[in-house]
């Protein structure tokens, strides 16, 4: 009996010294776990101290050199928050402040302009947080100078690009008080205050930044293009490279490497698993031996596929074979393809937050126009845009009247430069073409036969005549007009030369966006208004009748000007800057087009 209790004693002293060591291990896990789910965390005190000290002593120079723009507005902003940050939770970034460093850095992108971020300093300091109180802190004020310099653009319509051009002169005085808007830093901080006050920091940063899809959709592309130019695996293919499938060359695993950054050839679903993959897409120098027998070094059927993508959505031809067209397109270094996705996620400010549930866009790059119902296309046409001299501009409207079987106003300045030297050779040519002369006699307008008229005692400084051209097949503007308020006499018209929408290149106009298929258009727009069938609306044209209808609910239509965009498709669609407005560094870049 004895004998059995002494054995059984150490067995519970060896089960329980068991299990307390399982419960040490275990805590020890847990404390180990916690430790490193735990974030540091910055006392109060101690972000005072080193706020005051970047916004007091060292505001000329933060992080080491940067000096602050808007310390004088700033600094009042922390002393009421007893200097506690709003863009960083302790050691790191908020999601606010996050949102904010993507927004500065694809604002920033183009290089279109010194925007005055002190981007390099953020991206650097931000890359390498730690749990050093002066850092953080020193991120935290560069974010916020940084937010009201964007700000301060951003609301005061300074980031919007294709403005200012010439080629249209506004046919109305503008009062001097009409140009944008200037904001203050004070208010800017009021609102920054009022957000963070509301906890509605992130949503301040959105507001201030285009919401449509578009645009975000555009992020992603921006990231790509980026992160290759970052790589330092890019370098361009040789001017002279011809190749087609069933072809070898050294060269084909690069291209077969770019074609994979750029989106265009798939990987496929086990590729991470080989190494095959990386020697697959890295091509050998010039110098270094190499057996053009393997596999990687033939253009194969697969990567002929995703070449043929990559030219159908730069519009062209989809041959599937290295021609200098394609190989232009290739070599645009991809730091310069960020900048030029930059630039064109910009333009979506131009953009009302809402573009309504049925609207009319126009992009010019792509000589298209779309009638949209919420995310569907309704209708889709080709356009005619204004030629180099006279470039269409880029608006913001509301359709809200159609002219069917228009007269035309003939523009002075197309009467002197167009008409009049046909005009001299055959005073005849306004009857044929439907040209009425209207001139001034005895102090009241008068139609003027063109006989009685001695055309050459005309000229640019002595035309004292208006010339209206009459509905018909010459007219034109075609058989309907579109028109929208603005003060630079521009509308979407058809044309009396529908042949010109065979054209792969269609910037030929004044100005107007000439539509491919009007009635059609007009019969989308008129629809469910009083009567007005398509059957009606020919009659009307056919017979000449010149007659204006006021829509019931005006139409959103927006004239802009994307070289680069997202397809229907979800792939990065790129298109010639015709009007060279892809500005980048202030100077325009090589155009494709031209450079053949």
């Amino acid at each position: 009996m004895n004998s059995t209790n002494t054995t059984r004693k150490p067995q519970r002293v060896v089960a329980l010294t068991g299990l307390i060591a399982l419960i040490c291990v275990g805590l020890l896990f847990a404390a180990l776990a916690a430790s490193i789910n735990t974030k540091p965390y910055m006392p109060p005190k101690v972000a005072q101290k080193y706020m005051e000290e970047w916004l007091i002593e060292s505001a000329r120079s933060v992080a080491g050199e940067v000096r602050l723009k808007h310390v004088q507005a700033i600094e009042p902003f922390y002393l009421r928050r007893d200097y506690q940050p709003v863009w960083m939770n302790s050691y790191e970034l908020t999601e606010a402040g996050k949102e904010l460093l993507q927004v500065l850095r694809e604002t920033a992108a183009d290089d279109w302009r010194n925007y005055g971020y002190e981007l390099s300093t953020l991206e650097r300091e931000t890359s390498r947080l730690s749990n050093i109180p002066k850092q953080a802190t020193a991120v935290e004020v560069l974010l916020t100078d940084a937010f009201i310099t964007y700000a301060k653009q951003a609301l005061s319509s300074e980031l919007l690009p294709d403005t200012g051009e010439g080629d249209h002169p506004s046919i109305r005085k503008v009062s001097a008080s009409q140009p944008g808007t200037s904001v203050s830093e004070e208010q800017i901080v009021e609102l920054l205050s009022d957000s963070v006050r509301r906890n509605e920091l992130e949503a301040l940063v959105e507001k201030l930044t285009p919401s449509h899809q578009g645009y975000l959709k555009l992020r992603k592309e921006l990231n790509r293009y980026l992160a290759i130019a970052n790589s330092g695996h890019w370098y361009p293919l040789p001017d002279d490279l011809v190749l087609k499938p069933g072809e070898r060359n050294r060269l084909v695993p690069h291209l077969r490497w770019m074609l994979s950054q750029y989106g265009d050839l798939q990987k496929g679903a086990l590729s991470w698993l080989f190494r095959e993959s990386e020697e697959r897409t890295r091509a050998p120098g010039i110098d270094e031996p190499h057996d053009l027998n393997r596999a990687e070094f033939l253009f194969d059927d697969n990567l002929a596929d995703a070449l043929r993508h990559f030219q159908s959505r730069h519009s062209l031809k989809a041959t599937g074979e290295i021609d200098p067209q394609s190989l232009i397109w290739l070599n645009i270094p991809p730091y310069q393809m960020a900048q030029k996705i930059a630039l064109n996620m910009k333009r979506w400010r131009h953009l009302p937050r809402d573009l309504g549930s049925r609207y009319v866009m126009v992009n010019m790059a792509d000589y298209s126009l779309q009638l949209m119902n919420g995310n569907s296309v309704e209708l889709d046409m080709k356009v005619i845009i204004g030629n180099l001299q006279r470039r269409t501009p880029v608006m913001s409207q509301k359709i809200s009247m159609l002219e069917l079987a228009p007269t035309w106003s003939v523009p002075r300045r197309i009467a002197i430069t167009s008409l009049l030297p046909k005009i001299r050779r055959n005073p005849g040519y306004l009857e044929e073409k439907g040209y009425q002369i209207i001139g001034r006699v005895n102090g009241v307008d008068e139609y003027i036969s063109p006989y009685a008229i001695d055309w050459k005692k005309v000229n640019a400084s002595n035309f004292p005549y208006r010339l209206v051209q009459k509905p018909g097949d010459d007219n034109a503007l075609g058989s309907i007009k579109f028109l929208f308020p603005n003060d630079k006499d521009i509308y979407l018209h058809d044309t009396s030369q529908p042949e010109l929408f065979n054209l792969d290149k269609r910037a030929l106009s004044s100005g107007c966006v000439r539509v491919e298929k009007p009635r059609l258009l007009a019969e989308k727009l008129l629809r469910g208004q009083g009567g007005w069938t398509r059957a009606n609306i020919d009659s009307a044209i056919d017979q000449n009748r010149t007659t204006r209808i006021r829509l019931q609910d005006e139409v959103p239509v927006y004239l802009m000007y994307w070289t680069l965009w997202i397809g229907e498709d979800g792939t990065l669609q790129v298109r010639d800057d015709v009007y060279s407005r892809d500005l980048i560094a202030g100077l325009p870049p090589v155009n494709p087009a031209v450079s053949l």
